[in-house]
């Protein structure tokens, strides 16, 4: 598409293309159009049109339109391109042309697109290389590796002070990665993993701390946080994964304790007949430790635990019942019988209760009136 000569204002063969595709494409569409709506018109004047003929006609009416509309795109698009491409050989061409002036310009034309910008710098880039000979392609590798070099040699103190190994870790493997020659990058390297050793002592010392002063208190959830963090700034260390592997199964043999003596307080209950304190117990290890094989057996136990304990609760609540009215205390009776019938609608109980409620209430009523 390099044929377009601006001085001479000609137009280049693809500019040629696309105007004739656009062109061509619009006056096939609305021939289409008309020869098309032409003939329908005629069938319609027909005394019995054929069928055949009005789907002849339909067809060569919307394919003309799709062909016209398919033409009228590819010359679009083909003109884009062609402006796309004459604006970054005539960016490409005025800084070396037409002065400081010239780029200037070029530059502000190229503001709102960024990565045109950017596909004309590397343009210019292999441009110039290209034209170096094999020792001036070296001197040219050599001083941008020492532009790299005196940039990480600022960069990477300031991420150890921040404790970011790993960022400057990443950087120095990076620049060896693109210019390797460099034996600068083995006494960066050195650097960052000496600072880290000797801050890593001092990490791992203050999490330990951390960690006996919280396991003392049960708060796994925080010594999980400390491990993590920990990790985070020493990912590599031993020690500190091995102080992690150390806690995980501290707190693994810790929460096995904690299960097994949660499960035995619940047999224990349940074998006193104290059905809501064991229910209590198996809600408490399976909210805590939902995955344990604990858990899942104590799901299973938890609908006969529920009737058991309610059935306690309804049992204590009409012995309280008969006890308060053995003492004339009717206004407390009638008050926990419709507690009674509130929460246990369908019990026994309460259908019992129900039939003695008005006799209750009219003991209570007598007892206010005195």
């Amino acid at each position: 598409m390099a044929d377009y000569d601006a001085e001479q204002g000609g137009l280049s063969r693809a500019e040629v293309v696309s105007t004739a595709l656009i062109y061509t494409g619009g006056v096939i569409g609305a021939v289409a159009v008309v020869a098309g709506v032409y003939s329908l018109w005629r069938l319609g004047q027909a005394e019995e049109p054929a069928g055949l003929a009005v789907v002849y006609s339909l067809m060569g009416l919307f394919g003309g339109i799709g062909l016209g509309a398919l033409l009228w795109g590819l010359g679009e698009v083909l003109r884009r391109l062609v402006a796309v491409e004459s604006a970054a050989e005539r960016a490409a061409a005025r800084p070396w042309t037409s002065g400081r002036g010239s780029g200037s310009e070029a530059r502000g034309a190229l503001a709102d697109s960024p990565l045109l910008e950017e596909l004309v710098v590397l343009m210019r880039e292999v441009r110039d290389i290209s034209l170096l000979s094999e020792q001036q392609r070296a001197l040219r590798l050599e001083a941008q590796g020492k532009a790299v070099l005196g940039l990480l040699q600022r960069e990477v103190p300031v991420l150890l002070r921040e404790h970011n190994w790993i960022e400057a870790r990443n950087r120095v493997q990076e620049a060896r990665e693109r210019f390797p020659s460099f034996r600068e990058w083995d006494e960066l390297e050195k650097q960052i993993e000496q600072m880290r050793a000797q801050v890593e002592a001092h990490d791992i010392e203050a999490a330990q701390r951390q960690i006996d002063d919280l396991t003392s208190l049960g708060a796994w959830d925080r010594v999980s946080e400390v491990i993590n963090e920990l990790l985070q700034r020493h990912p590599d260390s031993a020690k500190a994964n091995e102080l992690a592997q150390r806690i995980r199964a501290q707190r693994n043999k810790a929460e096995a304790e904690q299960r097994a003596r949660l499960m035995a307080q619940a047999q224990e209950a349940a074998n006193r007949r104290e059905w809501k304190t064991a229910l209590s117990l198996a809600l408490t290890v399976i909210q805590r430790f939902p995955k344990s094989p604990e858990a899942q057996a104590l799901r299973m136990q938890l609908p006969t635990l529920r009737e058991n304990a309610e059935i306690q609760a309804r049992q204590r609540m009409e012995a309280e019942i008969r006890d308060l009215i053995k003492a004339r205390r009717f206004d407390e009776a009638l008050r926990i019988t419709d507690e009674l019938i509130q929460q246990y609608p369908n019990s026994p109980q309460a259908a019992v209760l129900r039939e003695q409620l008005p006799r209750l209430e009219e003991k209570a009523a007598a007892m206010g009136r005195r």
